[in-house]
């Protein structure tokens, strides 16, 4: 399957309630640099711009990319019900697709990326693995704590919202946190984030990135809000991708 310019759908992990969480695998040449596990966030999924940029910034460097289609998003109508969304199922989804992804390239280097809740998870990822080649966070989620802080910043409407949306997401939000699992993480970490983002302000940004011990590489593009993507943002993946040794 590993053919230049590759791009098909596989289904990963253990079997769930629901079945196995399909993967898009894409590769553009014959012998991969490595393979990077690209994680989309909270009702996401691998063909959205902010995700896509990220893949053909690794497909440019070499990289294999296998971007699940994680569970209760509403940008995939098959995964379940958006409302049944919580940070733990997230992140233990993303999980099951990393074993099923090392399982399958046991031999190639593995490197996480994440957007948004995809962040968070792979935060956890990376110290449950051990030896990532990299990790890149782009407005990634730190904790629901910061999450819900940002939230009532934006005003009641935007809680309410979010208590109607994902309940059990709400319900469970001040008791995730991925600080001690990225403080735990050796392999170089980056982030990129727009600068006018208010789901994960600038500030919330840089605290992921300084709670990991080896930050590499921290971007924040002007005019860019939570969901950055374009020629300025590919621009700096680049930048990016070279300080992280991609």
């Amino acid at each position: 399957m590993d053919t230049p310019s590759d791009l098909w759908t596989a289904r990963s992990g253990r079997d769930r309630d629901d079945g196995p969480v399909p993967v898009v695998i894409g590769c553009d040449v014959t012998t991969p640099v490595g393979t990077v596990l690209l994680v989309h966030g909270r009702n996401g999924a691998p063909d959205q711009p902010q995700i896509a940029e990220i893949a053909e910034a690794y497909l440019a460097r070499g990289w294999r990319v296998v971007a699940p289609e994680l569970p209760n998003s509403i940008a995939l109508p098959a995964s379940g019900p958006a409302d049944r969304l919580t940070m733990d199922g997230l992140r233990r989804a993303a999980a099951e697709v990393m074993v099923w992804t090392r399982a399958r390239w046991p031999d190639a280097p593995l490197a996480l990326a994440g957007h948004s809740l995809g962040g968070f998870a792979i935060g956890h990822l990376a110290a449950d693995l051990g030896d990532p080649h990299h990790v890149l966070g782009a407005s990634p989620v730190l904790s629901g704590a910061r999450l819900l802080a940002a939230r009532v910043a934006m005003g009641p409407p935007a809680v309410a919202a979010l208590e109607r949306e994902v309940p059990l997401m709400r319900a469970g939000m001040e008791a995730e946190d991925a600080a001690p699992a990225l403080a735990r993480v050796a392999a170089p970490l980056g982030v990129i984030t727009g600068a006018e983002d208010g789901i994960v302000p600038l500030a919330d940004a840089r605290a992921y990135f300084n709670a990991a011990p080896n930050g590499r590489f921290f971007g924040a593009l002007p005019g860019q809000n939570h969901c950055p993507a374009g020629p300025d943002v590919a621009a700096m993946l680049g930048v990016a991708l070279a300080a992280l040794g991609a």
